[in-house]
């Protein structure tokens, strides 16, 4: 028995599917609450990312902040949280029994890799459901992780960069 076995025990895949769950809710209720996120500048946004949905901080902040460091820290929270996803995903064996349609799906992409991760973060796009995806098909995490940060990174930057272009940044 090697000592990595309990991470594919009953028990630790319901808690990871509990906790997914536990985010989902949490995101919902802070994605009308930023304010006090804000307040505490680039940490905030990332503790807001690590729940929430940076679409919706990354333009504020970004008027007030450096485009580039709201960028990465939002890019950072919502891999983390990706993460989450993913997890649960990868445990959803519990649940959801493979079945064809999963191979199919999981044939494209392995064809395409983690460079349809990475197109996929780009767009504003519900990436929970890629991740769960990805977890599912027990795609290997830093082949999952690596590819969701950079596409959510520039797509923040991207963001950012066109609200203070429009709207400009705010002096204090």
């Amino acid at each position: 028995m090697t000592r990595w076995h309990w991470f594919q025990s009953k028990p630790f895949k319901v808690f990871t599917l509990v906790l997914a769950v536990i985010f989902y809710l949490l995101a919902f209720v802070i994605a009308f609450a930023l304010e006090p996120f804000l307040r505490f500048g680039y940490p905030g946004i990332f503790v807001f990312n690590l729940f929430g949905q940076g679409t919706f901080l990354v333009p504020a902040a970004s008027r007030f902040l450096s485009v580039g460091g709201v960028a990465l820290v939002t890019a950072l929270g919502m891999a983390i949280n990706d993460s989450v996803s993913w997890l649960a995903g990868k445990n959803g064996d519990v649940i959801f029994p493979r079945g064809r349609r999963v191979e199919r799906l999981e044939g494209q992409i392995k064809k395409y890799g983690p460079w349809a991760l990475f197109f996929w973060a780009l767009i504003p796009f519900p990436y929970d459901f890629i991740a769960i995806i990805a977890g599912y098909l027990k795609m290997p995490f830093w082949r999952f992780l690596i590819p969701t940060f950079l596409g959510r990174f520039l797509r923040f930057l991207g963001l950012g960069s066109g609200t203070v272009a429009l709207f400009g940044k705010v002096l204090y």
